[in-house]
């Protein structure tokens, strides 16, 4: 078998649109934005504000432990 040939249908697309996505020359190409997304009103920016506080209890680390 070659390579690549272990692969579902489903993980064959989900490839392929990642792919596309990742392709400046594709239709569904929406390029790379930096940077924080939320809505920013005052409560959105107060959770994404304890969410990197270490002291906060909705504190998520980005590193694995």
């Amino acid at each position: 078998m070659g390579q690549g040939s272990s692969l579902s249908s489903s993980d064959t697309a989900a490839n392929d649109n990642k792919s596309n996505q990742c392709n400046p020359n594709h239709s569904e190409y929406n390029g790379h934005q930096s940077g924080y997304k939320g809505t920013g009103d005052k409560a959105d920016l107060d959770n994404h504000s304890n969410q990197l506080n270490p002291n906060n209890s909705n504190y998520q680390s980005s590193g694995s432990k």
